[in-house]
């Protein structure tokens, strides 16, 4: 038998055990799951399959979903010219479902890549091969990075463009609806957008260091009071602007403004009033924390929110990893792979935060699932004792091996990522995941088997709520002055 038809009857095995297992691969989480089905030898379509939970939680985001009457095709594959056409999809669920993640453009076809036998590692599928700055996961939908989707925009604004394909061929090209682009020229654009998104952000950050900086040194002037009003709260930069320039303006113009006021008194006025500058930053940081309380708390009375939606809610508030495990910690890099080539999830499992401890640069992996995973058994094993549930204890043995992962590659990952300052000397293994049990019993058997992990620690949502609660509890108390 020939080399190819080996390779041609490993493939058929490879995608006949795919479909007869009903793979999900699966997001266990909402239900959604991918189904492969063959075409002729090598070729084959992935299909958006929705259980009867995936549809529930549609409708819970969005009471007028209707489950589309014709299958959801996310991707086709032509092995004889390896080629990969997806069409990119909203997985996230909410009024856009299942909608097409542009207005216009319906296709991305992506040549070169390797088909099914890389896609699949029994947990995750991805295409490993695809570029950068192309999402790899059918369960994601496929399409561009979030951070990339200017791309797509400036294609569509050429007209009539419904389709962009990725090749080799040099440069770019349009024939009819579809634009050829260059993968070196993609990754060209996708380097530049980046490079232009920092600059303007490290732009944006310090204009609000300085607005910030103006304002709070005009507030500490003897002269200036705070208006009192009708005790509603209003931003204190709006209450500054009608203050000092007798309206509001936008937040350009009042740190303009305010900038221009108090320029060459800015060091004078942090010598002689630091007291009263603390204490104003205090102020800012309770209203702050009251503002993420409410947030939080509304977020755990919302039933449908998926492990993605808390993942981004913790990325975008990273401090309360901070205060709940007592580290200086801060975001390394969201969604990391820890068992692929690179840091920027180029294969291998993902961990839902890896983060960057202390000045050693040592590493913690972070699994969140959501409040509404089930931590203990109800029926209990024996006297009242409750064992873990097959979601926790998996959570937690996910995090273990992601670690293992992570210390066998971390030398491999630096060098790939150019990351030289990393360490995996002690990682430390997160799980957050599920509410505080109901009764004695239970919450006896949740501090048992957690306090005995060795390498793991698990928290629920609710102490998370609570070490914020506390925080503000301390804050609001007046400090302590000393005599001087």
């Amino acid at each position: 038998m020939s080399d190819k038809a080996v390779r041609t009857a490993e493939m058929q095995r490879v995608i006949e055990q795919t479909v007869h297992a009903g793979i999900s691969p699966q997001r266990t989480d909402d239900g959604l799951r991918i189904v492969c089905k063959t075409r002729s030898f090598d070729d084959y379509e992935l299909e958006l399959h929705l259980t009867a939970k995936a549809v529930e939680s549609a409708k819970i985001a969005d009471p007028d979903f209707e489950l589309p009457k014709a299958p959801i095709s996310l991707a086709r594959y032509i092995a004889s010219t390896s080629t990969l056409t997806t069409f990119p999809i909203n997985t996230n669920f909410g009024k856009y479902f299942l909608n097409p993640k542009y207005s216009r453009l319906t296709t991305i076809i992506l040549t070169e890549v390797s088909p099914l036998g890389s896609f699949n590692d029994g947990e995750h599928i991805y295409f490993e091969d695809l570029p950068v700055g192309l999402i790899r996961e059918p369960l994601a939908g496929f399409g561009l990075n979030y951070d990339l989707r200017f791309i797509a925009k400036a294609v569509q604004r050429q007209g009539g463009i419904t389709t962009l394909r990725l090749s080799n061929e040099s440069g770019v090209s349009r024939k009819g609806d579809a634009l050829s682009m260059s993968y070196s020229l993609f990754g060209k654009f996708r380097r530049d957008i980046n490079r232009a998104h920092k600059r303007a952000l490290d732009i944006a950050n310090k204009a609000k260091e300085d607005y910030l900086e103006s304002n709070l040194n005009i507030m500490l002037d003897p002269t200036f009071k705070l208006p009192q009003g009708d005790g509603t709260r209003r931003p204190v930069a709006d209450i500054l602007a009608e203050t000092l320039i007798g309206k509001a303006r936008s937040p350009e113009a009042e740190a303009k403004a305010a900038a221009r006021t108090v320029k060459k008194s800015v060091k004078t006025l942090i010598e002689k009033e630091p007291t009263e500058l603390l204490d104003l930053r205090r102020e800012i940081e309770l209203v702050s924390l009251e503002e993420l309380i409410e947030l939080f708390n509304r977020k755990l009375g919302q039933s449908g929110l998926q492990e993605r939606h808390w993942q981004e809610f913790f990325n975008s508030n990273a401090f309360i990893l901070q205060l709940a495990f007592n580290l200086p910690v801060i975001v390394f890099h969201d969604q990391v792979a820890v068992g692929g080539t690179r840091f920027d999830g180029s294969g291998g499992k993902l961990a839902d935060y890896a983060i960057r401890r202390g000045m050693l640069g040592n590493l913690a992996l972070v699994e969140i699932k959501t409040p509404k995973t089930i931590l203990l058994e109800k029926t209990s094993y024996r006297g009242g004792v409750h064992a873990p549930t097959k979601e926790l204890t998996g959570a937690v043995t996910q995090v273990l091996d992601q670690r293992h992962q992570l210390q066998n590659e971390i030398n491999n990952k630096k060098i790939t990522s150019r990351a030289f300052d990393i360490f995996a000397y002690a990682v430390q293994c997160i799980v957050i995941a599920g509410r505080v049990p109901a009764t004695d019993d239970e919450k006896k058997s949740l501090e048992l088997y957690r306090n005995n992990l060795r390498d793991v620690v698990v928290i629920t949502f609710d102490e998370l709520l609570r070490i914020l609660q506390n925080l503000h509890e301390f804050l609001a108390k007046p400090p302590m002055r000393t005599e001087g």
